[in-house]
C-alpha cells in the first residue's frame, strides 16, 4: 500500500504543453526522490502494520488456546457431575468421615474413662502417702516411748 501522494501532479504530468518534450533531468530526479520516499514510508508503514497484526495474531490465539482448555476442563466438570460421579465420589467421602468420626468418638470416650481412672488412681496415692506419713509419724513418737 502506498502512501498517497499529496501533489499529484508528479505522477500526472500534463506532457502536451511543451509538444511533447520531456522534464528536465532535475525534475526528474526530484520526483524520483520523492517516490522513493513515499514508498519507503509505505514500507515501513506496511511492517509496522505487519507486526503489529502479527503480534495480535498471536495474543489471540493463545487466548483462544486459554479459553479451549478452560472449555475442556468445565466440560469434563460437567460431564462428572451429569454421570453422577460427583454426587458418588462426595458420598463415598462421606461414609469415610462418618467412620472416622466414630472411632473418634470412640477414642474420645476411651479417654475419659482412662482420665477419671488416673484421678482416683492419684487420689489413691495420695490418701496412701498421707497414711504412710501419719504411720512413719507415729512409729516416730513411738519409739522413744519403748526405749524407755
Amino acid at each position: 500500500m502506498l502512501a498517497p501522494l499529496k501533489d499529484r501532479s508528479v505522477i500526472e504530468r500534463d506532457d502536451g504543453q511543451d509538444g511533447g518534450a520531456t522534464a528536465p533531468l532535475s525534475e526528474l530526479q526530484a520526483e524520483n526522490i520523492a517516490l522513493r520516499l513515499a514508498l519507503r514510508q509505505a514500507r515501513r508503514n506496511q511492517r509496522r502494520n505487519a507486526t503489529l497484526s502479527a503480534r495480535q495474531t498471536v495474543a489471540l490465539n493463545n487466548e483462544i488456546s486459554r479459553l479451549q482448555l478452560l472449555n475442556q476442563r468445565l466440560q469434563q466438570q460437567c460431564d462428572e457431575y451429569a454421570s453422577g460421579l460427583a454426587i458418588t465420589t462426595l458420598a463415598q467421602r462421606l461414609l469415610e468421615l462418618e467412620a472416622n468420626n466414630e472411632q473418634l468418638l470412640a477414642a474420645a470416650q476411651q479417654v475419659w474413662y482412662l482420665d477419671k481412672s488416673l484421678c482416683a488412681a492419684h487420689h489413691e496415692c495420695e490418701r496412701l502417702a498421707r497414711e504412710r506419713d501419719a504411720a512413719i509419724s507415729c512409729l516416730r513418737t513411738d519409739l522413744p516411748h519403748r526405749a524407755n
